[in-house]
């Protein structure tokens, strides 16, 4: 694997070239010259999980921080850590090791606020308020996850990295769905105010966001878009393309179909491209399905899912089991 390829994989866990600076600011620290933790921020939550969030193994909600904080030092505090390239990259947490077996590759990832660092954990300053994920997982069959949806409200309500993204809500369909988003926001401290980037929701039928660039990137797979989800025709969509009988289809970690649900399912699920605001999908087959994914949009619904699918008055987690 190339080196870019390889950092990407890593989530911007990766090791860049130790500068003069950083040596001598160690070196003065080794000293005593009095160089402290610096000012405290607040509190920020750490949660440690495998297999896409399916296991907790580490929840702090309340770490205090401060300005010398960052990822892999809040995850240094709370367990054993196997560390390669000089300290950078996280390679084993409490014996639980990155690696290949048996054709597939597993790794630790982590992600701010809901969104997959650009940087190595070491370079990434967490400050209060921020939620810290560390996930183990297979990404044999989806390197390429920017977001994710179970840090909501982050990243509308804390924002991310110091970003001057604003909020939006993208109506492509009925207004019912949008009322409830809008509403959701706003109620879990979200600023619904627009800017020059904005961090998006879109909101309206598959029929409706197919044809956008998100749509379409869903359509590739896991492999390009991240989520571990489909659309695929149901009986009259296939005979009326102007109908939005469109069924939701579940994928397991390896990309393969688990389970097809009917065209009232709702799906909530995040995409990034490189370091752009993240697009929220609150989407379904039908509107019934996407009033149902709207209506997931809190933090009891959404915790620890890095996509989710509403169904049969369930929320379950994608990738499926």
């Amino acid at each position: 694997m190339n080196h870019a390829a390889k950092r990407r994989r890593l989530g911007g866990d990766f090791v860049p070239a130790v500068g003069v600076a950083a040596l001598l600011a160690v070196a003065l620290a080794l000293a005593g010259c009095g160089l402290g933790p610096g000012e405290d921020t607040g509190d920020a939550s750490l949660i440690v999980t495998r297999d896409y969030g399916s296991e907790v193994l580490i929840d702090k909600p309340d770490i205090p921080v401060n300005e010398s904080s960052n990822a892999m030092r809040l995850l240094d505090e709370s367990a054993e850590l196997e560390t390669r390239y000089g300290g950078e990259f996280v390679q084993s947490v409490n014996g639980i090791s990155g690696g290949r077996d048996s054709g597939r590759s597993s790794d630790w990832f982590f992600a701010v606020n809901g969104i997959v660092a650009e940087r190595g954990s070491a370079q990434f300053t967490i400050t209060g308020g921020d939620k810290l994920w560390w996930d183990y997982r297979d990404w044999t069959d989806a390197m390429e996850i920017g977001a994710v949806v179970g840090s909501y409200p982050a990243p509308f309500s804390t924002g991310y990295d110091d970003r001057g993204w604003g909020v939006e809500v993208d109506c492509m369909g009925d207004a019912t769905a949008c009322v409830m988003v809008r509403k959701q926001l706003e109620g879990d401290g979200a600023n619904l105010e627009e800017k020059g980037e904005n961090l998006r929701l879109m909101v309206g039928t598959w029929e409706q966001i197919s044809g956008t660039p998100e749509g379409q990137k869903l359509e590739k797979g896991p492999g390009v878009s991240g989520v571990f989800a489909k659309f695929r025709p149901g009986p009259t969509a296939a005979t009326y393309p102007g109908s939005s009988s469109w069924h939701l289809v579940g994928l397991d970690a390896r990309g393969e179909t688990t389970r097809s649900f009917d065209p009232a399912a709702g799906l909530v699920a995040a995409m990034r491209k490189a370091d752009e605001p993240p697009v929220w999908l609150i989407t379904g087959g039908t509107e019934k399905g996407v009033q149902l994914a709207a209506a997931a949009l809190n933090p009891e619904d959404l915790e620890r899912r890095f996509a989710a699918v509403v169904s049969d008055g369930q929320v379950s987690s994608l990738p499926l089991p």
